[in-house]
């Protein structure tokens, strides 16, 4: 009995250790800074010379970030994920000032169950398109500017995703919490990936709804296919907003859709996020190839369009982006980046500074300009 009793002390003493053993905390990051050229960079038509465009490096937001796990036993574990977005050339905070503004929230996950998480989180549609697009989703407004459509983080928001061997299920429910409203700013998502092999296919739903219930709605489809030093990646967004939409109405960050929203006038039709009297539609299109010159060297290319439509509202926007990229290790490379972006129909005039935002203030048309030319040359550390 007298051992049975020490081996038992002996089990509790060392099951906290265990579990210390089992958990840990990791701080991660990526520095990206860069040369920048770019014209049409106001409203007279002057070029620019800098650090940056719109304070990101063309292939990543600069950020660091901490993350937790703890193995919980019996296949469950548990986690958390801090992590801030910072302006390289100030070193002032990203995403709207928010300390934790890319990403905050705490998850559990079970092998067989899936994972629960809770917070701040990427969007569906955001976390998908990272698999077909060419560059997992740029930084730079000119590789970027799918994120107008898509979003890019919900607040308060409920995800649970699962694997089924090359099946991926995730689904997500952001919480509006405007009391007698439910459905006002509240958002809901749900999406598929497939991945075996050389190809990766996804899909996705996402609707928002802005503080009066009106809705925003887009539908995704994508594919990779790599073969040998070649990856091709092809996607589609159909996203189609009631009339009015709001996306300043939809909370931190505008829940679905980036904010620098600009409400349309006589005089102004509209920004890339405005709001529209009538039902707005875009369809947007992206085409693009990555090839692995050497173990070190790669090179990127990719066509990017977009075609709004609305009452008495009628323009598109084209973006060609290339990119060549040496890495002098898994952590740091260099690259040499250049777009072309051009306007045309009621977009015409939009680009008049370096976020391609432009909407000449309250009661002005948009007199800028119909092209924007963009070259950076850029550094880029991992940690």
């Amino acid at each position: 009995m007298k051992t049975k009793n020490t081996w038992m002390a002996a089990i509790a003493v060392a099951l906290p250790a265990a579990a210390w053993a089992q958990s840990g905390v990791t701080l991660y990051g990526v520095a990206d800074a860069a040369l920048s050229y770019q014209t049409h960079a106001n409203a007279a038509g002057n070029s620019l010379f800098g650090l940056q465009q719109g304070g990101e490096g063309f292939l990543s937001g600069s950020r660091f970030g901490l993350k937790g796990n703890e193995d919980l036993g019996g296949g469950m574990s548990a986690g958390f994920v801090l992590e801030n977005g910072f302006i390289e050339t100030t070193g002032k905070l990203d995403q709207q000032g928010q300390l934790f503004g890319r990403q905050a929230y705490v998850r559990l996950t079970s092998k067989d169950l899936g994972e629960v998480s809770l917070g701040r989180q990427y969007t569906t549609a955001n976390t998908l398109l990272y698999y077909v697009d060419p560059l997992g989703i740029g930084a730079a407004p000119s590789n970027s500017w799918m994120v107008f459509l898509t979003g890019q983080r919900y607040d308060n928001s409920v995800v649970y995703s699962k694997d089924w061997g090359p099946v991926s299920l995730i689904a997500q429910y952001a919480f509006g919490e405007t009391a007698g409203k439910p459905s006002a700013t509240s958002s809901a998502a749900v999406g598929l990936k497939y991945a075996s092999g050389p190809i990766v296919a996804v899909g996705d739903f996402q609707q928002t709804r802005d503080s009066a219930s009106r809705a925003a709605r887009i539908y995704l489809a994508g594919l990779k296919g790599s073969y040998g030093s070649v990856a091709v990646f092809a996607n589609y967004i159909h996203s189609d907003r009631d009339a009015n939409f709001d996306s300043s109405k939809g909370g931190t960050d505008t829940a679905s859709i980036t904010s620098m929203t600009t409400a349309a006038t006589a005089t102004n039709f509209a920004a890339y996020n405005s709001v529209f009297g009538s039902k707005r539609t875009d369809d947007f299109f992206t085409l693009g190839a990555t090839y692995a010159l050497t173990s070190n060297v790669s090179l990127t290319g990719s066509v990017m369009y977009d075609r709004t439509r609305a009452t008495a509202f009628s323009g598109s926007r084209t973006t060609v982006y290339a990119v060549a990229d040496y890495a002098f290790s898994k952590r740091t490379d260099v690259y040499l980046a250049a777009a072309y972006d051009s306007v045309r129909g009621d977009w015409s005039g939009v680009f008049a500074n370096s976020t391609t935002n432009w909407t000449g203030g309250s009661g002005k048309p948009l007199n800028g300009s119909n092209n924007q030319t963009t070259v950076m040359a850029g550094l880029r550390h991992k940690f």
